[in-house]
C-alpha cells in the first residue's frame, strides 16, 4: 500500500544558468559542425536527462535568468560588480539554451528584472500551496532558505538533498535563519558586504543565541554582554 507521501506529485525546478556555468567549466571545449560552442549545452542536457530518467518527476520547469539588470542592481549598485565578464562562448550558449529547452518540449520560465532564483522561489511557494512536493535543483546556497515543509533542494553536483536537518548541519543555523546569516557574513560571489568582524562561526553563534537579526541588533544597542563590544559596534554601524 502506498503512503500519502509516495503518491504526492512532485515539482522539479531547475536553475538553468547554474548548470550551464558548471558544465562550461567542467567539460572541455566542444563545437558543432558550424564551429559553434556546445560543451555547456551538452553538459546541461545530460544533467536534465539524468534527473528526468532517475527521479521521474511528474512536473518540471527550467528557470532562466532574464537578460539585463535586476531589482538587486537598483538596490545595490555594486551587486555582482566584481564578477568577470561572461566568456563569449559561454554567453552564446546561455542564450542558445532557451531554444534547446524549447526543442525538448520542456517548459521554461523567465521574467525581466528577475533572476532564476526568484522565479524558483515563487513557483516553489505556489507548488507547496497546491500540495506538491517541490525540489529545487540548484547548487546556489541562497535556495536553501526555502527549505522546509514540502520544499527540498537538490545539489546534483554534490549528490546532496538538503532538508532542514542538512541545512542546519552545514551552516549551524536553520533555513529560516539563513537570510540573517548571509546578511551577517556577506556573500563574496555576489559582492554583497557583510558585517565587519563577523564570520561564519560567529554569525551562527549569535543567531543561535538571539534568534534573528532584529533581536541581535536590539541586544547590541542595549550593550548585551554576550556580544563582544567590537561586534556590537559593527552591528550598529552596519544598519
Amino acid at each position: 500500500m502506498k503512503t500519502a507521501a509516495a503518491t504526492r506529485r512532485r515539482l522539479y525546478l531547475v536553475d538553468a544558468h547554474a548548470y550551464l556555468h558548471r558544465a562550461y567549466h567542467a567539460l572541455p571545449p566542444l563545437t558543432n559542425s558550424k564551429k559553434e560552442p556546445v560543451g555547456a549545452l551538452l553538459g546541461f542536457l545530460r544533467a536534465l536527462l539524468v534527473i528526468i530518467r532517475r527521479d521521474k518527476p511528474e512536473l518540471l520547469a527550467v528557470c532562466f535568468d532574464a537578460p539585463g539588470p535586476t531589482f538587486r542592481h537598483k538596490e545595490l549598485e555594486s551587486y555582482k560588480a566584481t564578477r568577470k565578464p561572461t566568456e563569449p562562448d559561454l554567453k552564446w550558449q546561455l542564450n542558445a539554451a532557451r531554444d534547446v529547452v524549447k526543442a525538448t518540449g520542456l517548459p521554461f520560465v523567465e521574467a525581466p528584472g528577475w533572476e532564476a532564483d526568484d522565479l524558483m522561489a515563487t513557483l516553489a511557494a505556489k507548488g507547496e500551496a497546491e500540495g506538491l512536493d517541490v525540489v529545487l535543483v540548484s547548487g546556489d546556497k541562497d535556495a536553501l532558505q526555502l527549505v522546509g515543509g514540502r520544499i527540498r533542494v537538490l545539489n546534483e553536483a554534490k549528490g546532496v538533498v538538503f532538508d532542514p536537518a542538512k541545512v542546519e548541519e552545514k551552516f549551524k543555523v536553520t533555513p529560516a535563519q539563513l537570510v540573517d546569516y548571509l546578511t551577517l557574513t556577506g556573500d563574496v560571489s555576489d559582492n554583497v558586504p557583510g558585517v565587519p568582524g563577523v564570520g561564519a562561526v560567529g554569525a551562527a553563534k549569535l543567531l543561535n543565541r538571539f534568534g534573528d537579526l532584529d533581536a541581535l541588533i536590539q541586544a547590541a544597542l542595549k550593550g548585551d554582554p554576550d556580544i563582544p563590544a567590537r561586534i556590537a559596534k559593527s552591528l550598529v554601524d552596519s544598519q
